[in-house]
């Protein structure tokens, strides 16, 4: 059993309606963590939030008796055909109720979803049973509840189901019947997959897909870590950090929300932090990565990583944004001299740095 692949269950009916029964069946097993694959073995990274929730699309899918692309004549139907499947994008925090009541003072403590009922904190465990609105990158609205919480490592996970006409599905997928868990992380992604700092808002990233892998891997928003040169140290917000490993998951090298990989492709990721070490595989460097996608990109993570495509992914690149390559900027990409390295990018903003590198052959 992997958690790299998520299971498609096709379309179904969602309904804005909180009378969906309990979902006991979604309970998070987390003996089955340790089967995740490692930076270096494997990377699936198409999609931002668990491959477009669960691999469902909008055909067929219905809110509020309005079809989309059902093809059903109707005044009530849009006719529309998403060129690719949508993910979710975020959750109000004002929308979360437990059993039937508001909950107020919501907010995310590092990976910990905390409320207030009346006089009572609930976090965690406690607010299994709440109820959330979601919305998706398209903007259509999908409602939400907790089913599970526990915590590993120090993260809370939680089993997020999605409440429909057909019973509770898992937002994430499921891997060997089990839901996979998804971390509450503060802000969220838009559809250039630019993190947008929300103080009112957060989502969940399914540890299958970018946002929630990149946590897993040690790129905790909530957290700091120290870089140091020769005796002096400094504190780097990791938020920054996993702004970055959600480009390089998805080789979304212009950094326009344009993936360049595909899932289960493998890869060598490293810092100047010690959260992710190099496992020395003897590939060439790919490319090094900002917050805003890939700068010296040496070669393409593949020739032409999506088939449909008319150009190659260099193609791609040369084309959007060409001086995003190493060939033209080739005393700054000396892999020696960046300023990825700590001796040279010690005194750089992280903004204006590369924070991660990583290697690959290039897969045909």
């Amino acid at each position: 059993m992997r958690f790299d692949f998520i299971s498609c269950i096709g379309s179904m009916t969602l309904l804005l309606s909180s009378a969906c029964g309990s979902d006991p069946h979604m309970n998070l097993d987390l003996s089955r963590l340790n089967d995740i694959q490692p930076n270096d073995s494997q990377m699936n990274g198409l999609t931002l939030n668990g491959l477009t929730l669960n691999g469902l699309t909008l055909n067929g899918l219905t809110l509020n008796g309005l079809t989309l692309n059902s093809g059903a004549a109707s005044t009530n139907t849009v006719q529309t055909a998403p060129a690719q499947p949508l993910d979710l994008a975020n959750v109000q925090f004002a929308t979360m109720t437990l059993n039937g009541k508001e909950l107020t003072d919501v907010t995310i403590n590092a990976s910990t979803i905390e409320a207030r009922q009346g006089r009572s904190l609930l976090a965690g465990a406690q607010l299994i049973g709440a109820q959330l609105q979601g919305k998706l990158l398209n903007g259509i609205s999908i409602p939400l509840r907790i089913a599970d919480a526990q915590v590993d490592g120090g993260v809370t996970l939680y089993s997020i189901s999605v409440l429909s006409d057909n019973g509770p599905m898992p937002l994430c997928g499921t891997a060997a019947g089990s839901p996979i868990p998804a971390i509450a992380v503060s802000g969220y992604w838009d559809q250039s997959a630019s993190f947008i700092d929300d103080n009112d808002s957060f989502t969940f990233g399914c540890i299958n897909a970018a946002i929630g892998k990149c946590v897993r891997w040690g790129y905790q928003p909530w957290a700091t870590a120290s870089e140091c040169r020769h005796n002096s140290c400094k504190t780097r917000n990791l938020r920054e950090w996993q702004q970055a490993c959600v480009r390089l998951v998805r080789a979304d090298y212009c950094g326009d929300g344009i993936p360049h990989t595909r899932s289960g492709t493998r890869i060598n990721v490293y810092d100047q932090l010690g959260i992710q070490q190099s496992a020395n595989p003897g590939w060439e460097i790919e490319a090094e990565w900002r917050e805003d996608g890939g700068s010296c990109i040496g070669h393409t993570r593949w020739v032409q990583a999506n088939s449909a495509w008319t150009e190659t992914d260099l193609a791609y690149v040369q084309r959007v944004c060409p001086e995003r390559l190493a060939s033209t900027k080739p005393e700054k990409c000396d892999s020696a001299r960046s300023t990825f390295n700590t001796q040279f990018g010690f005194n750089k903003s992280s903004s204006d740095r590369p924070l991660l590198r990583n290697e690959s052959p290039q897969y045909q």
